[in-house]
């Protein structure tokens, strides 16, 4: 299993600094950034390797039986991760991995996945508020979000479930008002 230090030391390799802070997305800002497209195949195949362990450690004794990947990433941690997973800790048992869409929730899968266990992916969370918002539209169509996996959690705290991730990046200033 890698060590955090290794980890840490792939993020310091992609973190830019700046004096004046700059527009993280749409709603934040920090004096950081992650370049997460400056992951190598190695670096993302040592996260991945990193955050399955960790997941198991946090759901057990679940299991997950679903990784719904939401929009926006760039590097394809959650193709990675499902991999990864279903390798080193299922023994080559293979789980679904969905992309996650509203008009797919709406339109069957949502009934296909109710009462399964799923992981929410994705690269970076910063205010937590796509993940909250995939994670009760998920529920409510009756699928269990055990935990969310990440890259970088620069959230501002706990959240429905536990933010299992490589590396907990810097926090970040909101920009307009979350509502």
């Amino acid at each position: 299993m890698p060590t955090a230090e290794a980890v840490s030391a792939i993020f310091e390799r992609i973190t830019e600094r700046y004096q004046e802070p700059v527009p993280i997305g749409g709603r934040c800002e920090s004096n950081l950034f992650y370049r997460v497209e400056d992951l190598t195949e190695q670096d993302l195949n040592v996260c991945a390797e990193y955050v399955a362990w960790r997941i198991k450690n946090v759901i057990a004794p679940n299991v997950p039986e679903l990784f719904l990947k939401l929009p926006g990433g760039y590097s394809f941690f959650a193709e990675r991760l499902c991999t990864i997973y279903s390798e080193l800790i299922l023994g080559g048992r293979e789980i679904p991995l969905e992309q996650y869409l509203e008009s797919k929730l709406y339109n069957g899968h949502g009934e296909k996945y109710k009462g399964k266990c799923a992981l929410l992916v994705t690269d970076v969370i910063t205010t937590a508020r796509s993940s909250l918002e995939a994670h009760t539209k998920a529920t409510l169509r009756g699928i269990r979000v055990l935990c969310w996996a990440t890259l970088i959690d620069r959230t501002f705290g706990p959240g429905p479930v536990s933010v299992v991730s490589a590396y907990t990046g810097a926090p970040v200033r909101v920009l307009t008002q979350i509502g």
